[in-house]
């Protein structure tokens, strides 16, 4: 007996998984240009509304034998970005010379399996979907979600996940699209921002993100409870790494070429503190009473701070640090009023 054919109503999604995937396409339509790791966030987050999810990740092919993987969540643990080699048997070959979706069921989780250890809950069941190009339909890369209990993710699941990297994949070709159809970089691809330049703008950026890093962990204020105190501990921790780490990109961006006479004129010689100021000022048009409650120091020492910014920077009105500052911190542009 031949099977059913399939209708456009088997194919809907639930009304709550409608409401998941809308939540998904309007965060990744609203990120920034070129904001991946958020995009990568909304569709994780709209699995996990969606389903249970021991693991999320996203893989970008490099060639023909090598899969990046930018953003991966196990065991809700961020893990650091990797970069891979794979055989020709194994589910990265797989995804990228078929083009095809895989699920546990077709080889009893092989193939997810392959080159995994061997732990107290493995994998039991595996969706992965390949990110493919909209217009010439290369294989790009691939999205996967595992869980250790076996039949977690039926069909809607896996068009639900195929449909998150559809959007990915249209928001990255938009990133590219857009700024071709003006033209923007065709002429000159050096005024591309969000592709660094070098090693020094590559720091500043990094030092960018690891200041808001920095500043969101000082905000976070536990209570005083016992039950407390092990989560307490680890944000103390994070936040005295953070500090770590910060003053050292400082130190390594202060440096770096330092001879390059541009570089030189563009950081007027500030110090860490100075251009955390000049860069709080700059992006969030912090106050000197917000400052000083921000950095933890009087604002006595907030006014000298400043002084010697705007000394240091040859101008005489704050607003005008985020203009001489921008090439410093990459987010330190004018706040819009």
């Amino acid at each position: 007996m031949a099977d059913d054919p399939v209708t456009p109503s088997d194919l809907s999604f639930s009304p709550f998984a409608v409401s998941v995937l809308r939540a998904a396409d309007r965060r990744m339509r609203s990120s920034d240009r070129g904001d991946m790791m958020t995009r990568y966030a909304a569709c994780r987050a709209a699995m996990c509304a969606l389903t249970r999810v021991d693991t999320f990740y996203v893989g970008h092919y490099i060639g023909k034998t090598t899969l990046s993987i930018p953003y991966c969540v196990d065991n809700k643990q961020f893990l650091s970005a990797d970069v891979q080699q794979f055989g020709p048997n194994g589910l990265s070959e797989y995804i990228r010379s078929t083009g095809q979706i895989y699920r546990f069921g077709q080889d009893g989780g092989r193939r997810a399996r392959m080159g995994w250890k061997t732990t107290e809950n493995p994998v039991m069941d595996v969706v992965v979907v390949p990110l493919r190009h909209s217009e010439t339909e290369e294989v790009l890369g691939m999205m996967c979600v595992e869980s250790t209990v076996a039949g977690t993710y039926d069909d809607e699941i896996v068009r639900a996940l195929q449909w998150l990297a559809k959007a990915l994949v249209w928001e990255m070709t938009q990133d590219r699209s857009f700024a071709d159809d003006l033209g923007l970089y065709e002429l000159y691809p050096e005024l591309d921002s969000t592709r660094p330049r070098d090693e020094t703008e590559m720091l500043r950026t990094l030092t960018g993100e690891l200041e808001r890093l920095r500043l969101a962990l000082r905000a976070i204020d536990l209570p005083d409870d016992p039950k407390l105190a092990e989560a307490t501990r680890l944000i103390e921790d994070a936040k005295a790494c953070g500090e770590r780490l910060h003053m050292r990109l400082a130190d390594t961006l202060a440096t770096t070429h330092p001879d390059d006479p541009a570089l030189k004129d563009n950081t007027a010689g500030l110090t860490t503190r100075e251009l955390e100021i000049a860069t709080l000022i700059a992006v969030d048009g912090l106050t000197n009473r917000e400052l000083a409650e921000r950095l933890f120091i009087s604002e006595k020492t907030v006014k000298v701070h400043v002084g010697n910014v705007l000394r240091k920077l040859g101008i005489a009105q704050r607003s005008a640090i985020a203009y001489v500052i921008g090439a410093i911190h990459p987010s330190a542009s004018p706040k819009e009023q």
